[in-house]
């Protein structure tokens, strides 16, 4: 994404997802390596490899990453990508084991879908692993509903029956 974007929560507690920097990358690159058996790519990704997809990303406009913050510190990160379809799909939600639990990244979650249906699209999922436990928080908290199973993932959809929105303000350039 090449526009700094902050959206934060109108209610407390107040939950902010804030475009990431390069300064993020390192947070990220070992969030991601914590918790690569919950991903696609199962590699160890080097301080290069994070770096070149950084690059890739912010060329990218209809690609958002965002760091997760609560309670003045990171809580973890989630980003999502407009598809050449029109529908966004969710990627890397991972929560830092101090946040989980708490409904921190619930309420992200709740917040950037939120954020994608204003501002993008109406069509939000996401595919996850079978194995991760986190399709259940998916499911369960998030308001996700199983659209199609596969071999190894599931094709996970927002449903809109059970959605509801995180109220937000937000700020440009921040």
């Amino acid at each position: 994404m090449n526009v700094p974007l902050v959206l934060e929560s109108v209610d407390t507690p107040v939950v902010r997802l804030r475009a990431i920097t390069d300064a993020d990358l390192e947070d990220l690159r070992l969030w991601k390596n914590a918790n690569r058996a919950a991903f696609f790519f199962k590699g160890e990704l080097s301080r290069e490899d994070q770096k070149r997809w950084f690059q890739g990303y912010s060329a990218r406009p209809q690609d958002f990453m965002f760091m997760v913050e609560a309670e003045g510190g990171k809580a973890g990160c989630m980003g999502f990508r407009i598809l050449e379809s029109g529908a966004a799909d969710c990627y890397n939600i991972i929560g830092v084991p101090a946040a989980q639990g708490r409904g921190i990244m619930s309420r992200a979650m709740a917040m950037m879908c939120g954020y994608i249906r204003d501002a993008h699209c109406r069509r939000v999922g996401c595919l996850v692993i079978k194995e991760n436990p986190a399709v259940g928080w998916y499911t369960g908290r998030c308001a996700y509903r199983v659209a199609a199973e596969k071999s190894d993932h599931v094709v996970l959809e927002l449903d809109e029956t059970r959605f509801k929105p995180v109220a937000y303000r937000i700020r440009r350039g921040a």
